[in-house]
């Protein structure tokens, strides 16, 4: 039997069979067995009373593939296709040609992705099928892999998945294995005890010293997989929810956060607010300031299956779940996020997305608009025909470990040891949103990159939704400034250093209200921008006179109530600041448009000490 992911901690117990449900077979021993998660004798029930009707054959098809017969699972779905064609549907299509790739059967899965295609237009993942099926050879080749993957000394008899760092020498997993004090109720399903949370040391592919992390961690029934955030000093684990089967025969998993006192102890646990009996929350993910939640759900309004969420932490609780969208989500199951605190990689496992088969690692970079929409897969050996998933890298990311079940002799879950063989390559990215005084993105707006000299060094535009993006080779002090029509300048400030490569800079533009000049003040020296310079702007023609003071960013602005667009004006610009040379400015200005004159573009705004 295959223990693989799909079955422990699959969002529920009862399998989805494409949105269909199942008619006189859901009361047959056959589906009361597939329920139970007897696949191997839901598949023997199957066989020795042949289905009379689609939803029979769909369900001996998910007895198979979670029984670990990819190769009979597709063939099923191929009779469903044949012999139903009036009740088969899209979604039979795409498992026959999704399980036909998990057999290795890659004629057949480009076959059916060609018969989707022309019987209902595109999908992401077909098309991905048909253009890359040429990689298949390279991605499946051991040798061609940026990472090598090696058992750990782990692997038995039990199921072992989900490793998460402790600390640089430990590691914790989620484990069918029996030590210490046994639950109390058993997984008849499996004859193998629920999940506990184990941890170990680690050297390389050694994993030993094998103990339950804390008893007090332990409940009747699934415990893990879990997370570490705060230096270790706060957990989020996931769960059976307290009563175990809901009215549905499914077992929901939610998830509960812990904190360790000063003591050691784990206390203040708290359930995870949008835990429901009637869908699951599982595989968290705590960024290291705890302030931040990635999880898996079936949650309502998803793409289908499991998608990727994250909420964020704040003095008034945990935010809504925002779904990460439809780059990283699809129809299928994206599961195990896992973030790095280097380059900020997205860590995941979809069997939504090309891959080798089954569930498949996949690393998703941000784009220089700053979303995660450029997604990897790494191919073999980390990833094969079967599941892998739940891949954690070190800090520097030099090595790590997943989960796969792989192992043909038992079909069950291991924890591999991955070392990285080609280092990743990163590019420093200053990206964000342009948006207007309500938060609005504002699509269509200029914006440009400025160094610490002012010199102009790229522009570009916002896209619909009001994002731009940068890539920079250079650490230093950088300002994003931006405008849109109908609205005033608007400008940030960020400096980069070389740890942090990731850059989240946002512009916010007031609505236009009259003509303006706008200007920024530099020590010209330093080349860094000054506050309280005092500005005077003069007009010349009637010697009105206005004075201001710049801000902390060097900026300044004069709003110009008296004057018209087409009119020529004669103007004296003074700054002046205590220890520096004072400059005076006189020129003229014909305002042939609404907005901000930018006087940066026509003169040099520094100061100079005094020597």
């Amino acid at each position: 039997m295959n223990y693989s992911v799909v079955k422990l901690l699959c969002l529920c117990l009862v399998f989805l069979l494409g949105g269909n449900t199942l008619t006189h077979a859901q009361t047959s021993k056959c589906a009361e067995l597939f329920r139970a998660m007897e696949y191997e004798k839901a598949a023997m029930c199957l066989e020795k009373h042949p289905p009379q009707n689609a939803d029979g054959w769909r369900m001996l098809g998910e007895a198979y593939r979670l029984g670990g017969n990819a190769s009979k699972a597709f063939r099923m779905y191929d009779k469903v296709l044949k012999q139903y064609g009036d009740e088969a549907n899209k979604n039979d299509l795409l498992k026959a040609m999704l399980y036909a790739r998990m057999a290795r059967q890659y004629g057949k899965s480009v076959e059916y992705a060609e018969l989707y295609i022309k019987n209902y237009g595109n999908h992401r993942l077909v098309i991905d099928i048909i253009e890359m099926d040429t990689l298949l050879e390279v991605m499946s080749d051991r040798k061609t892999g940026n990472f090598s993957a090696v058992p750990t000394t782990l692997a038995d008899e039990h199921i072992d998945i989900a490793p998460a760092f402790i600390s640089d020498g430990e590691l914790a997993f989620a484990s069918s294995r029996r030590k210490a004090q046994p639950k109390k109720v058993e997984n008849t399903s499996n004859g193998l005890a629920f999940l506990d949370v184990y941890k170990a040391t680690i050297d390389g592919k050694k994993l030993e010293n094998v103990t339950r992390l804390d008893d007090r961690f332990q409940t009747d029934y699934h415990d893990g997989p879990i997370c570490f955030a705060k230096e270790g000093s706060m957990v989020a684990l996931s769960r059976t929810l307290e009563d175990g089967y809901n009215e549905e025969g499914q077992m929901p998993l939610g998830i509960f956060i812990g904190h360790r006192s000063d003591y050691g102890e784990w206390e203040n646990w708290e359930a995870f607010p949008f835990n429901d009996a009637t869908y699951s929350c599982t595989h968290p993910y705590l960024t290291p300031d705890g302030k931040r939640l990635y999880f898996s759900s079936n949650m309502p309004g998803g793409s289908g299956g499991s998608d990727l969420y994250f909420s964020d932490y704040s003095s008034e609780g945990w935010s809504k779940p925002e779904n990460m969208g439809d780059r990283i989500n699809t129809a299928f199951d994206e599961v195990f996020p896992v973030m790095t605190t280097r380059g900020d990689l997205l860590l995941f496992a979809s069997d939504g997305h090309f891959g080798l088969g089954g569930l498949d690692i996949l690393i998703a970079k941000k784009s220089k608009l700053g979303i995660y929409d450029i997604i990897e897969n790494p191919g073999a050996p980390v990833n094969s025909a079967l599941d892998d998933y739940g891949l954690v890298l070190s800090p520097m990311l030099e090595f790590g470990y997943f989960t796969t079940n792989r192992q043909a002799k038992t079909k069950r879950e291991d924890i591999y040891y991955t070392k990285v063989e080609v280092p990743f390559e990163f590019s420093k990215i200053i990206s964000g949103i342009v948006s207007d005084t309500a938060g609005i993105g504002i699509p269509n707006a200029d914006v440009q990159l400025v160094d610490s000299f002012l010199n102009i060094l790229k522009t570009t535009k916002t896209d619909e939704n009001g994002r731009y993006g940068f890539e920079v080779s250079e650490n230093g002090r950088y300002l994003v400034e931006a405008n849109a029509l109908g609205y005033n300048e608007g400008n940030n400030v960020v400096v980069m250093h070389q740890r942090k490569l990731n850059y989240s800079v946002n512009v916010s533009l007031p609505e236009f209200e009259g003509l303006s000049f706008f200007g920024r003040i530099m020590d010209n020296d330093l080349r860094r921008f000054m506050d309280d310079v005092k500005i005077t702007l003069t007009n010349l023609d009637n010697n009105e006179m206005h004075s201001t003071f710049s801000n902390d960013d060097g900026s300044f602005r004069f709003a110009l109530e008296n004057y018209d667009i087409g009119q020529t004006y004669n103007v004296q610009i003074m700054i002046e600041k205590t220890g520096y040379q004072k400059r005076i400015f006189e020129f003229s200005v014909t305002f042939t448009e609404s907005g901000p004159f930018v006087l940066n573009k026509a003169l040099n705004l520094s100061l100079t000490k005094l020597k």
